[in-house]
């Protein structure tokens, strides 16, 4: 029996599915942060190890297909390859996170968003695949709970300051990390203290609790992330020639259950610069979206297990 497993990795949360080519589920695991750019190449490859040994119940697997936040260059695949397939003693196939959603999009015109605690976006036409290039904080898409996270803490400290709008941003974040005012805060974001995958698990889902109380900051700030991740994603699917009318499939824990201002802002922005179709029929989550990577770059059957997993859920 051979088994497959899908890693499905972020910034915040990693996730993996064991099944065989067939389908069958083997087991599901869990773990931590997955990013090696802000948990080093150690951390990441303890979190995939986690998640993979929970999902396979210990087993050796026959082949990973890992879908990782922060794979951005090809070095970084080859990196983290080596590294996994000495650790699993199994084929190992590396790529970036927005590889698991695309797989799991279904259609060969179809745009692909995600946001969780980074953003990303991803287009297939014609059978050819692309995405935007991010690489660090200076490229790739603003979107995720990270920036939502790094806008409220400006915002909090400016408004210490009578340099912003009054907002209870400030005394709830305070609170959170136990420091006595914004000075230091700002210094806690100066050093090792405050990690930003922390920063953005704990602040971001606070900033949206405070929109939706009515904290007109915070509601700013949910609003203005959101409103820039989809002018970006319309800007580029339009620019990229993705035929209009052509489906955009969301993931992410920000576009999938997040705010509802968030999600408006998003996709009040993408349809300024971007005509898009009703939301695709037939998504799979991104983690089985890993499996079928897996599948493929193994020479299997993926539209076999895409077909079992769609039956699945009938």
């Amino acid at each position: 029996m051979n088994v497959l497993v899908g890693v499905d990795g972020g910034g915040t949360h990693t996730r993996a599915l064991a099944v065989t080519g067939e389908g069958r589920l083997v087991g599901e695991g869990r773990s931590g942060p997955c990013n090696h750019q802000t948990v080093g190449i150690d951390g990441a490859v303890a979190a995939v190890m986690q998640a993979v040994r929970q999902a396979t119940a210990g087993s050796r697997p026959d082949a990973v297909g890992a879908c990782l936040a922060g794979v951005d260059l090809p070095e970084h695949a080859e990196m983290l390859h080596d590294r996994l397939a000495e650790a699993l003693s199994c084929h190992v196939h590396v790529d970036n996170d927005i590889v698991a959603p695309l797989w799991a999009a279904p259609g060969d015109s179809i745009g692909v968003v995600a946001s969780g605690t980074g953003a990303a976006i991803a287009l297939r036409k014609r059978g050819e695949t692309g995405r935007l290039l991010a690489l660090n904080d200076y490229t790739g898409p603003q979107g995720g709970a990270g920036d939502i996270a790094t806008l409220a803490l400006r915002e909090a400290i400016l408004s210490a300051q009578g340099a912003a709008p009054p907002t209870r941003l400030l005394e709830r974040i305070l609170a959170i990390f136990g420091l006595p005012d914004h000075v230091a805060l700002a210094r806690a974001t100066e050093g090792p203290a405050l990690a930003p995958w922390q920063v953005a698990l704990l602040v971001a889902p606070l900033c949206a609790q405070l929109a939706e109380e009515g904290d007109q900051v915070a509601r700013s700030v949910v609003q203005r992330v959101g409103g820039a991740l989809g002018q970006t994603a319309g800007r580029y699917f339009a620019s990229q020639g993705l035929a209009s009318g052509s489906p955009v499939a969301l993931y992410g824990s920000l576009l999938r259950g997040g705010p509802s201002r968030y999600r408006e802002a998003f996709m009040r922005a993408l349809r300024r610069h971007f005509a898009a179709g009703a939301a695709p029929q037939g998504s799979l989550d991104a983690v089985q979206g890993a499996a079928l990577y897996a599948a493929e770059r193994e020479g299997a059957q993926p539209e076999r297990l895409r077909l079992a997993f769609q039956g699945a859920r009938a």
